[in-house]
């Protein structure tokens, strides 16, 4: 009995700090995403063809490109930032002036694209030749934005858990949906998925009202735009940084391979992605403690660090000993991107070094060395993946990548010794 009060007294304990009730509502949503998106690409596999799959991965890549140089992401780093330390009035009229500026951005951003595709994805013609096509992809650009602002600003009011909710909202009705769309090819894939981002938005908005963690009163001011710029302008940078290998690779492997390599690679980065999103959890956990008590920030910092690398460590030893019975599920064909699978997991430690040592520049507000160690980083990943794709297939994108996160480790190693 006296093992069992101690358990409760340890998890009562653990659920008391913000640092891991948080880190617990961010895997927890994350782990219920990645078995949804694990389920949804093998429905997805198995109903479409490598080349709609590739073709559909390709599309996502653009809208998240889109949203990423729309600056929403970096304005959900800002409103985790500034949302602790704002008056009541302030925290609303943050989150309405940036949902507005993202939406009307995202707005001009699409149409762009959709009119000058040729320039960007020539394989992607069709969303410009067909008006139905080039308006809804329009549309879900800007759904996707939303969605993606409203996880930002759940995390800066502490509510990670509403987070979990709109997560397994958009799952769920993504793949229920994702069957019946068979005859629509590649588009059906994707009217699955953005349809399912429309009924999270939709939910997210009611657990906003309920909550009442803000007055539904379009109150946008500039001011506060013009008086935190520089600290946005860092995260849009960093965020740009963060996000753009996985976004823009493959746009390059669809024109320089092809869809179905792109598709490939889409698998492989998916099931990646699930490992750094967990990873992410603790990091982001860490950004937001680190935001409201900046005198803990070294011990905020080693907390993040200890249950990070546990999970990098659980997640390698999960790759190399299930990674070929999991591609397996997927269809004959993917098991061609295990290897890549392999190279992006080696790299895992690396990422959580990097990622630690970034989120603590942002909190101390370190903004030129912030962008400078985000490029630092991407810029030659995508150099190198992109020049060792045309010698070493789809490997070399891996390779690419490893690349750019060792660049990193030796960036912060030889500050450190300079420190």
């Amino acid at each position: 009995m006296k093992t069992i009060e101690n358990y409760k007294k340890i998890i009562k304990g653990l659920y008391a700090d913000n640092l891991y009730k948080n880190s617990f509502y961010l895997m927890l949503s994350n782990i219920v995403s990645g078995l949804f998106g694990f389920i949804f690409l093998i429905i997805a596999t198995h109903f479409y063809s490598s080349y709609d799959v590739g073709i559909y991965s390709a599309m996502f890549s653009a809208i998240s490109l889109i949203i990423l140089f729309s600056m929403t992401s970096g304005f959900s780093n800002v409103l985790i930032k500034l949302v602790p330390s704002a008056s009541s009035l302030d925290k609303n009229k943050l989150v309405f002036s940036f949902l507005m500026i993202s939406c009307f951005m995202v707005l001009i951003m699409s149409f762009i694209f959709v009119s000058f595709i040729e320039i960007f994805s020539s394989k992607l013609i069709f969303l410009k030749e067909n008006l139905f096509y080039g308006f809804i992809f329009i549309l879900f650009s800007i759904f996707s934005t939303v969605a993606a602002l409203f996880n930002g600003i759940f995390m800066a009011f502490n509510r990670t858990k509403y987070i979990l909710i709109g997560n397994i909202s958009i799952n769920v009705g993504k793949i229920i949906l994702l069957p019946l769309f068979v005859s629509f090819l590649y588009m059906g894939i994707f009217y699955s998925t953005e349809i399912g981002i429309l009924l999270g938005v939709f939910i997210s908005l009611f657990l906003l009202y309920k909550a009442r963690l803000i007055n539904f009163k379009l109150n946008i001011n500039f001011d506060i735009i013009k008086q935190n710029f520089n600290y946005i302008l860092t995260n849009y940078f960093s965020s740009i940084a963060s996000g753009l290998f996985g976004l823009l690779l493959p746009i390059f492997i669809l024109n320089i391979l092809s869809a179905e390599m792109t598709a490939y690679f889409f698998i492989a980065w998916t099931i990646f992605s699930l490992i750094t999103t967990f990873l992410m959890s603790t990091i982001t956990s860490f950004f937001i403690e680190g935001s409201y008590n900046m005198n803990e920030i070294k011990k905020k910092r080693n907390k993040g660090l200890k249950s990070s690398l546990i999970i990098a460590t659980i997640s390698i030893f999960g790759v190399f000993l299930f990674g070929r019975f999991i591609f397996s599920l997927f269809g004959e064909a993917y098991l061609n991107s295990l290897d890549l699978l392999y190279v992006f997991t080696i790299s895992v430690y690396f990422f959580v070094v990097n990622k630690i040592y970034l989120v603590e520049l942002l909190i101390k507000k370190k903004m030129k060395e912030t962008i400078i160690f985000n490029f630092l980083i991407t810029i030659p990943a995508i150099i190198f993946g992109t020049l060792l794709m045309f010698y070493f297939g789809l490997l070399g994108v891996g390779y690419g990548w490893l690349i750019g996160q060792l660049i990193g480790i030796i960036w912060i190693l030889a500050r450190l010794k300079l420190s």
